[in-house]
This record gives C-alpha cells, structure tokens and sequence, in this order.
C-alpha cells in the first residue's frame, strides 16, 4: 500500500506530529514531569544513552539528573516525517541541546559525556548536536511516540568563567521550577 505523504490528511497529521515534537522540548526544559510524559504511549521505550526502558523511567530519570541544571534549552532543526501506514511514521528530528551545568553537577554531566567533566571547581555549558529517532503511533486520533532512538553526533563542553547573563529588575528569566513565564501565561488563559 503506498501512504499520499502529502495528502491533507497526511499534512494535517505532519503539523500534530511536530507540535509533539516541540511539547517534548518544552516539557524537558521545564522539567513538566506530566508534559514529558503525555508525548509517549504508555510503555514506550527510549534508549537514551545513558539511559535505556520504559520512557516512565526517563522522564523519572531526567527529572532526577536535571535538578541542579538551571539553563536547559533543546532547539528542533530538520524534523523529517515518513508515513509507513496512516497510524504509524517514523521521524527524524535533528536537535541541539545547551544545557549549563554547575560545579555540583559533575555526575549529571560526566553520564552524557562518557567522562567529561572538565575542570572539577568550574561550571560548564555543554553543547550537543542529536537526533531524535522516533516511531510514532496514531491510536484513537492521537499521535504519541511509541519508542525514541536518540543518536548522538557530538557533544562539546566549555567552561564558564564568569556568567554573561546578570538580569536587572523586571528581566523575565527562563525558569524550570513551574513558574516559567509561558507555565504563568498558559494557566491564565486556561490551556492544559
């Protein structure tokens, strides 16, 4: 059987299938533990590197290793879809990630790189470039993610000898503790 890939069925289906993209990249850089998980079916797998089960045990995990990175910050490039079926694509979603992580973060640090901590007493911004494998599921009108490859291509870590961003009275600061300005203005406007 061969799938229209742009169809209006298929592009209306390709528009929800990169805002489930996108919400992932919030969710995580917010650390909204029930965002993260509303992007993947119930028992979808995630080999994350370091990390490799059920996406219940990544999103548990994240919120763990994140908890002493403040700066957490993941940029969608080149996001490819391919139908297989019309319940079922497979996207390549190219993604950058800038993630700051302090002195105390060490562990957190050296489990993405393999090792790579830099100097003990300084804080380091790592930068990554990956791509998110994923097979993603349509089950009752619902796109979701039903496993996810992350294939790492490179990493690179500097260190911060001083922090360039000293905000002055009424900057809005990017936040991951649920007060996040976009967290505010989405509970004002009474969106999910």
């Amino acid at each position: 059987m061969t799938i229209d890939q742009y169809s209006p069925a298929r592009i209306a289906d390709r528009f929800m299938i990169q805002d489930l993209i996108y919400r992932w990249c919030r969710a995580v850089d917010r650390l909204d533990r029930q965002g993260m998980l509303d992007v993947f079916w119930p028992g979808a797998i995630d080999s994350h590197g370091p990390y490799i089960g059920p996406a219940e045990g990544l999103v548990d995990w994240i919120l763990e290793r994140h908890k002493p990175i403040q700066v957490s910050s993941h940029f969608i490039g080149n996001l490819l879809i391919e139908f297989a079926s019309e319940e079922v694509a497979l996207v390549e979603s190219y993604v950058r990630t800038i993630q700051q992580y302090p002195p105390a973060a060490k562990h957190q640090l050296a489990q993405l790189t393999g090792g790579a901590v830099g100097q003990p007493d300084a804080a380091v911004d790592m930068f990554t470039s990956s791509r998110y494998i994923d097979r993603v599921e349509r089950r009752g009108g619902e796109w979701r993610i039903a496993r996810r490859d992350l294939a790492q291509d490179w990493k690179q870590i500097a260190e911060v000898h001083y922090k360039a961003l000293q905000p002055r009275e009424g900057w809005i600061i990017g936040r991951r503790d649920g007060s996040d300005a976009v967290q505010i203005l989405r509970q004002e406007l009474g969106l999910r």
